[in-house]
């Protein structure tokens, strides 16, 4: 698959119950350093990279297609599945009423918005599982507390079947599959 890079970071957290003595540690947690976005044009050359017998702009032209029939489905209360990417679905948020004829969705819906379920079955390489086996991890330390990076010797991990040592620490792009 290829590498996703983390910053180990270093953060005072209190510790302790509430009302009793609490105290302050520092503790190290891990934080995806993100390459960048990946926009529209951006995927439909990397999937005529991946060989597709169609141009970038027959690529762009099927994905805006695809986005404006989801956006027009999910308006209608549809769930959009994806096969192998998960499904978009909308959703709300609403302030509850004592009696049900006291509801408006006018006025009680506060939130009207759209999540996303990653596929989560067993081929899915979004499922959590695969997507561990399938990623190497390189980290390197960042210390919020004195604002100082240090990258660290030796810090790729595989995760799991299909990286191999040469791409486990490049600290370049993606590796392609």
């Amino acid at each position: 698959m290829g590498t996703i890079e983390i910053k180990k970071v270093e953060r005072k957290v209190t510790v302790g119950k509430k009302g009793e003595q609490r105290q302050q540690v520092k503790k190290t947690y891990g934080k995806i350093i993100y390459r960048g976005t990946m926009r529209l044009t951006d995927m439909a050359e990397h999937i005529m990279k991946h060989g597709s017998i169609y141009t970038e702009d027959v690529v762009i032209g099927v994905i805006t297609k695809l986005k404006s029939c989801m956006q027009e489905m999910l308006a209608d209360g549809y769930k959009v599945k994806l096969d192998g990417i998960g499904t978009l679905y909308p959703v709300l948020t609403s302030k509850g009423v004592a009696d049900a004829k006291d509801f408006s969705a006018s006025e009680n819906v506060t939130r009207l918005g759209i999540a996303f379920l990653a596929d989560q079955s067993k081929k899915s390489a979004y499922k959590a599982s695969a997507m561990r086996q399938g990623a190497t991890l390189s980290t390197q330390l960042y210390s919020e507390l004195t604002g100082e990076e240090t990258p660290e010797p030796g810090n790729s991990e595989e995760s799991g079947g299909s990286g191999s040592s040469s791409e486990s620490g490049n600290g370049g792009g993606p590796v392609n599959p």
